[in-house]
């Protein structure tokens, strides 16, 4: 086949493409230019411009016919020719063929072709020139980025929140970024309907921060430019931290506290930085500085001493951990003060303890029993007495005030959406909402109180799987009962599995399904009559299957049990019997011809059989019963006629034919029948019809 080459509405053979010559309209174009030229005494008559295989310019026409596109480049006109080898790309679409160009002309492109367009003197090559390359250059910019935090991280697969809670999943490009990352995304946008962006970069959103770092230093010794700056980046992080506020806003249960850790984070930064920047240091360049460690300023001839607030942060653990009680919680913080610190003193729940002199900075807390947050501060104190300070809340999974409440299924109640539950109004006076056996309910409890807090669910004495979590609900299958006993009222207990004492219990009355269960055998047909070794396809269908536990198949004495709709089973009717059907004083049929076996003549002695539908043999009862899920059952029966077919002759292959006499079994009328036949126990396409005392040609082909 002939190479192809894309066009705008599919594909044309290659004999298709123009020659290389240029087409009329251009050689025209080209030949007016000379002639202008030689009239006004030119030394030459075309343009000076030189191009080499790299182009510029403006689309003027595609021939959807012929693959040829007109460019203008340089106030040069020349043709290319567009194949199947060349790569279109259209924007970040990588080679979208002839039908991912524009319909209109005039549109900006680059290219690369095969050859030079022009020699060094600007004459355009009369060669023809293949296109190897075509790029749209885009009228509007298509590049963007997109501010983000990282909120999932699994090997180098990042997950990023946008400030108004979007999620962007970023395959292979979380090398050296850690949940919690502020990022930017640098996104490509796509010239094609229904392509999404394309996130083609990320960088660290801080570096925004060290460049403006970088600045600072640099103009350090102007005052004016060093003020300007200051403000630039006082706006740049208040901008940042009410984009993280945002995105913390917008971030649902999942992922707010990583958001939140990233707000604390950030904020810490940012007091250290300003602290370091109004001595005009870097942080890293404070702690190793004298100058820093006892700044001074000159006012109106007096010395006055400039000493900042001691810089103490906690480390560990962050804000809003949720600790439990008992448990004995080790917190640690950092300081640092150019005056030197005299003592950092940890407050917890408003006690003092014993002031810390020297590092590290670490105390033990013990989380009490009964209360839902414990407050931790710190205060550093320098040599001059000014003081620092920092403070965590830690959140006791214990809460106080809890209260829970059972509050599905209610009284009444019909169905609950999305649940799957069909409870119903009890017929029993003064009962709750009376459910069927075999439902799906949904049982659900409304807690209230401070802190993380645990329910158990006792059902009918059966405790079931703790809830550490809202929503606090569970889906339960309503059991069945046996046919001769009653079902037993669903007794349900919610309890507060936290230390607390809540509690709160529910009754519901149990309905028995009495629905009537019906089945119906679809296939086959019940006319269908059958014959040996014949493969039965049996279906069926009950009123509603989703109420049915399993349905048996009884064939043959034979009983298969099928539990997934659509119910089917399948059934083999036992071969045909092989031996050769006692002759009559009926005049017979002889058949004789050529045996082929798999495109080949037949091995001598190979077996060929005529069989013939002899009168009806059997018959094959089939039953279908359905068993619901409340043991209720219903039942279908079918049975289908068997005929038997009869070995009415058989011969051997010698030299590639065979000979057989057919005759009619006493008993039996096979007069106008169909007779088929076997080659070494092969089905043959061949058939004929018996006749009395007939003799017939019949050439037989099997695989």
């Amino acid at each position: 086949m002939s190479p192809l080459v894309r066009t705008i509405s599919g594909i044309y053979p290659q004999d298709r493409i123009p020659s290389h010559k240029l087409s009329l309209a251009l050689t025209v174009l080209l030949l007016g230019a000379l002639l202008l030229a030689m009239s006004s005494g030119t030394a030459s008559a075309q343009s000076t411009v030189v191009i080499g295989r790299g182009f510029t310019g403006m689309a003027m026409s595609v021939n959807p016919e012929t693959g040829l596109m007109t460019v203008d480049s340089k106030g040069q006109f020349f043709q290319v020719t567009i194949t199947d080898g060349t790569v279109i790309n259209n924007l970040s679409d990588e080679d979208v063929g002839l039908a991912g160009l524009p319909a209109e002309k005039g549109y900006k492109i680059a290219g690369l072709v095969d050859k030079l367009i022009t020699d060094g003197e600007g004459n355009i090559s009369l060669e023809r020139l293949i296109a190897q390359k075509i790029t749209l250059i885009p009228q509007e910019a298509t590049r963007s980025h997109k501010w983000s935090i990282a909120v999932e991280k699994q090997g180098d697969d990042l997950t990023n929140l946008g400030e108004d809670g979007s999620k962007t999943a970023i395959p292979g490009l979380g090398s050296g970024f850690e949940t919690g990352d502020r990022i930017i995304m640098l996104v490509l946008g796509s010239a094609q309907d229904g392509i999404s962006d394309t996130v083609r970069g990320l960088f660290k959103a801080n570096i925004v921060g060290d460049r403006l770092d970088e600045m600072a230093q640099a103009i350090a010794d102007d005052p004016v430019l060093a003020a300007d700056l200051a403000n630039l980046r006082d706006a740049w992080e208040t901008a940042q931290e009410l984009r993280l506020q945002k995105t913390a806003e917008n971030a649902g249960a999942d992922f707010e506290k990583i958001v939140l850790d990233a707000v604390q984070v950030f904020q810490r930064n940012a007091k250290s930085r300003r602290a370091a920047a109004a001595m005009g240091l870097t942080l890293s360049e404070c702690s190793q500085s004298a100058e820093c460690q006892s700044s001074m300023a000159t006012t109106t001839g007096a010395v006055t001493v400039v000493d900042e607030s001691p810089m103490i942060q906690i480390t560990s653990p962050s804000s809003s951990t949720v600790v439990a009680a008992n448990d004995v919680v080790t917190v640690t913080a950092e300081a640092q003060d150019g005056a030197g610190l005299a003592s950092v003193t940890f407050n917890v729940s408003g006690a003092d303890r014993t002031p810390l002199t020297e590092a590290p900075y670490v105390t033990n807390v013990k989380i009490p029993p009964g209360v839902s947050s414990v407050e931790v501060k710190v205060t550093s104190v320098d040599a001059e007495g000014v003081e620092g300070s920092d403070s965590i809340m830690l959140i006791v999974a214990r809460g106080i005030d809890v209260g829970v409440k059972i509050t599905s299924p209610v009284s009444g109640a019909t169905t609950a959406s999305g649940f799957g539950v069909t409870s119903r109004v009890s017929t029993v006076p003064g009962g709750h909402a009376a459910i069927f056996e075999g439902d799906t309910i949904l049982i659900g409890t409304e807690v209230s109180g401070m802190g993380a807090i645990t329910v158990v669910l006792t059902v009918n004495g059966v405790a079931q799987p703790a809830l550490a979590a809202p929503p606090y609900s569970m889906s339960y299958f309503v059991p069945l009962t046996p046919v001769a006993e009653s079902p037993p009222a669903l007794k349900i207990t919610a309890t507060d599995g936290s230390g607390n004492t809540a509690t709160d219990s529910a009754e519901f009355a149990v309905i028995r399904k009495t629905n009537a269960i019906n089945v119906t055998i679809t296939s086959p047909p019940a006319s269908t009559t059958l014959k040996s070794g014949d493969t039965v396809v049996i279906n069926a269908k009950t009123d509603d299957d989703s109420e049915i536990a399993f349905l048996t198949f009884s064939v043959g004495g034979i009983d298969t049990v099928d539990t997934t709709a659509p119910y089917t089973h399948t059934h083999v009717l036992a071969e045909k019997a092989s031996t050769t059907a006692a002759a009559s004083n009926i005049p017979p049929n002889v058949f004789v011809g050529k045996a082929t076996l798999n495109g080949v003549a037949a091995p001598d002695d190979t077996v060929v059989i005529a069989w013939i539908e002899g009168a009806d043999a059997a018959t094959l009862t089939i039953k279908v019963t359905a068993t619901a899920n409340s043991g209720n059952t219903g039942s279908a029966t079918m049975s289908l006629k068997v005929t038997g077919l009869v070995n009415a002759g058989q011969g051997t292959v010698a030299d590639g034919s065979y000979v057989l006499t057919a005759a009619q079994p006493a008993g039996q009328n096979l007069a106008g029948k169909t007779v088929t036949f076997t080659i070494d126990g092969k089905d043959a396409s061949q058939t004929a019809t018996w006749t009395q005392g007939d003799a017939d040609i019949v050439d037989l082909f099997a695989k």
